[in-house]
């Protein structure tokens, strides 16, 4: 045994010498391993590898996470817990906050949270005493944190990190390149403070107008669309929605949404506005008139941002504004394929064939007819822009969730439909003025013709529309004006061309006795529009309210056959009370809870924003049917389509959980989740696959075997 001391002397003699000659990395390889627990590593570490007394020391809690999973950032955004660390330090030292890098956006079905995933250092520092009598120092930490993937761990750990004291000390090689990454990901402070104001739905914040032209990772980089916006302090706006940008001609501002649990305004107000590893930390404080400002003018948009969610349409900046006009056009044409619009050109086919034989006539009312029909688009667009900027939530065919104009729609139906069956023929210039209008083919006629088609036109999305109606809502409001004129236009070009386009006159047939039974059959399609108004009106208040509306419509034609006998008087007391009590009694809008209660019975779900979100964090997959009674393509759509057998088997087969949103009355969610697609009316349909994927934006034209493809490919 003796021959085997020398072997086993030397190893220990040379292990002796590496200690004494380098006791700083004796002391780094004897810490302990890295902490395991459920999809993540963890550890304390340094960036230096000694404390030097009065100096600054760096420490901070290193995270690796398993692939696909995460913790969280200091906001966690719509869900999850911020990791929080603990440290234990000796008498004298004294700790700052944690420095937090820019974190990821990380989208879970409708929510949107903030977090880190891969490996990152979440930075520390600590100031040392000057005067520190001690060869080594244990600095001690406790943190806890919430590991996400599409389910959630809750974890914690317990560590300790001994370093030696010493005149100067060098970066750890371990650990250099996390803080040094850490460190690029540090937002920098900006040097002028943001203001913010606040609407009804909305959080409008102005910019420094410094801001523009800040330098960034590439000389002349300056901050603006494309930027990712990252609130840090939770509950005040919208973790989902991503903000529009606002020249307004002395900086820039952003819009958002208010968060859903909104309270009060809060005093001080901090965001992040970054890209790729350069951010910028901003904070903003509220304004009132007081202060001389105001709200960020939202008119006076010069920039739209790419406002969506995982898979909604997205359109560059200025050709988008082309594109969208494009769409708008082509899908103004295709309006009038659409049932709610046919009405109106059966009307406006009535005079176009009384004038066949004088180009010049059909030319002139072509023009008013367009002109009736843009110049209405035009004002609808610009109310609702008015009333959005004001915080309202609302979208296209916002006029029709109010049961006060449905009713005047039914009215003003019924009265052309008896008019033009013959039942109620009579004189007088109350009535003269009141078929002039639209019957006939006059000037004027033809103009008030095209404004009963966008009237009745804003019920229905053809294709395209969605897209290009997308786009208008966030941009400025000329260029918002165009896209619905263009629309407008889209819809007149039919009727346009006929006195434009030679030959198109002359596929009319000749006018004729034939024309009187053309004009009486009209009336037809036009009480099938009072009949489907009638059960509008109904679903928006209650089947009381639509008899009562009903006996007035019976009230209105016994008013005219009073007129047409030359009981003038009496007729006109009777048409102006059935007129008015409808339109100055109407009831409120029923709540779609109301309107909801057979529905635990039927294929369907009612949608709500929570119900949503509990199916997307089971993993389940889920059909959204966005859809309102007013909506002809939308009610289309459910017919031939979400109702047919092969499309009820594919959600059973697959486990798809159906949910509706009902948008026939106002709701501020559904428009709030219609704007997050890009969208500003229905339908819309989104179809989610299991486990977190990407959403998939139907058509707005659907065939059963369409959808039953795109459910059995989830």
């Amino acid at each position: 045994m003796r021959p085997l001391l020398p072997s086993l002397m030397l190893p220990v003699l040379l292990l002796g010498l590496l200690a004494t000659a380098a006791p700083e990395h004796s002391l780094a390889q004897a810490e302990p391993p890295a902490l395991r627990t459920d999809h993540l590593y963890s550890r304390l570490v340094a960036e230096d590898q000694a404390i030097v007394p009065g100096e600054s020391l760096r420490v901070g809690l290193w995270l690796r996470h398993d692939p696909e999973w995460h913790t969280y950032w200091r906001n966690p955004g719509d869900s999850g817990l911020p990791t929080r660390i603990e440290l234990g330090l000796p008498p004298g030292f004294t700790a700052g906050p944690v420095q937090w890098p820019i974190p990821e956006r990380l989208p879970v079905g409708p929510l949107v949270n903030f977090g880190y995933s891969h490996t990152i250092v979440l930075p520390i520092d600590i100031a040392v005493p000057a005067q520190l009598d001690a060869e080594r120092v244990t600095i001690r930490a406790h943190a806890d944190w919430l590991v996400c993937r599409v389910e959630c761990i809750p974890g914690e750990g317990e560590y300790s990190l001994v370093l030696p004291v010493a005149k100067e000390a060098t970066g750890d090689p371990r650990w250099v390149a996390d803080f040094a990454r850490a460190d690029r990901l540090q937002p920098e402070p900006a040097a002028g403070e943001a203001t913010m104001s606040f609407t009804d739905e909305t959080v409008e914040i102005r910019l420094p107008s410094h801001v523009v032209g800040a330098s960034g990772p590439e000389p002349g980089m300056s901050i603006g669309p494309g930027w990712v916006f990252f609130p840090a302090t939770p509950d005040v706006v919208s973790n989902t929605a991503e903000p529009r940008w606002l020249d307004t001609g002395n900086g820039l501002a952003l819009v958002l949404p208010k968060n859903d649990y909104f309270v009060t305004e809060p005093a001080r107000f901090e965001f992040l506005l970054a890209r790729g590893e350069t951010g910028t930390h901003f904070e903003a404080r509220p304004v009132t008139a007081a202060d001389g400002a105001g709200p960020a003018p939202v008119e006076a948009a010069g920039s739209a941002a790419d406002a969506g969610a995982p898979g909604a349409p997205r359109l560059p900046a200025a050709p988008g504004i082309l594109l969208a006009l494009g769409l708008a056009v082509l899908g103004g044409l295709a309006l009038n394929l659409m049932p709610c619009v046919f009405p109106v050109l059966f009307l406006k086919a009535a005079g176009a064939i009384e004038a066949a034989d004088d180009r010049g006539r059909l030319r002139r009312q072509g023009l008013f007819y367009t002109a009736g029909v843009v110049l209405s688009f035009v004002a609808v667009a610009a109310v609702l822009l008015a009333l959005r900027a004001s915080g309202e939530a609302l979208g296209w065919g916002f006029q029709l969730q109010s049961p006060v104009f449905v009713a005047a729609l039914v009215l003003l139906f019924f009265v052309l439909a008896m008019n033009f069956a013959g039942l109620l023929e009579f004189g007088g210039r109350l009535a003269g003025a009141g078929q002039g209008l639209t019957q006939g083919s006059s000037d004027r006629a033809a103009f008030f013709t095209g404004v009963l088609a966008c009237l009745v036109a804003s019920p229905c999305t053809a294709p395209f529309m969605g897209v290009a109606l997308g786009v208008a809502i966030t941009l400025s409001a000329p260029a918002a004006l165009a896209i619905f004129a263009a629309l407008g236009l889209g819809l007149a070009l039919p009727i346009l061309a006929l006195g434009w386009v030679p030959g198109l006159a002359r596929l009319l047939p000749r006018p004729g006795p034939w024309m009187q039974t053309f004009r009486q059959l009209l009336a037809f399609p036009l009480l099938l529009t009072v009949a489907w108004l009638m059960w509008v009106y109904g679903e928006q208040t209650s089947a009381r309210a639509m008899s009562w509306l009903l006996a007035a419509l019976v009230g209105v034609a016994f008013g005219l056959w009073l007129l047409r006998i030359h009981w003038r008087w009496p007729g006109y007391a009777l048409l102006a009370l059935c007129i008015a009590l409808p339109l100055l009694r109407a009831p409120a809008p029923s709540a779609p809870a109301d309107r909801a209660a057979g529905e635990a019975a039927a294929m369907h779900e009612r949608w709500t924003p929570a119900r949503l979100a509990e199916l997307r964090a089971a993993g389940e997959p889920v059909l959204v049917n966005m859809t309102a009674a007013w909506c002809i393509t939308c009610l289309a759509n459910e017919r031939v389509a979400l109702s047919s057998g092969a499309v009820r088997d594919a959600l059973r087969a697959r486990g798809v959980h159906y949910l509706k949103g009902d948008w026939t009355s106002r709701d501020a969610e559904i428009t709030a989740y219609l704007e997050s697609f890009g969208r500003s009316g229905v339908p819309l349909y989104v179809l989610y696959p299991a486990d977190g994927g990407e959403p998939v934006v139907l058509p707005q034209l659907l065939t059963a075997e369409m959808v039953r493809q795109a459910i059995e490919q989830i």
